[in-house]
């Protein structure tokens, strides 16, 4: 086994049971995005994304959360 999997092992063992369920569902939704092509507009974003950090420009994710209209208690409902 590789040695990053195994670190992947040992930090997923310190997570309380009650709180895999939402571990396992973070876990399949990655797998559907490392499997995912990269394409131009993933690109495009990461580049975006690099510049405004690199400007020190951010929005929070509870403004991304005001502007989208959903709420933190939506996305705990959801999981």
């Amino acid at each position: 086994m590789s040695v990053l999997k195994e670190q992947a092992y040992k930090i997923i063992d310190l997570i309380p049971e009650d709180k895999m369920k939402k571990v396992l569902i973070i876990l399949k939704e990655l797998k559907d995005i490392i499997d995912d092509e990269i394409d131009e507009f993933d690109l495009h974003l990461s580049k975006k994304a690099e510049e405004s950090l690199k400007n020190g420009e951010f929005v929070s994710f509870e403004e991304v959360l005001r502007e989208a209209g959903i709420s933190e208690k939506d996305l705990q409902d959801n999981i």
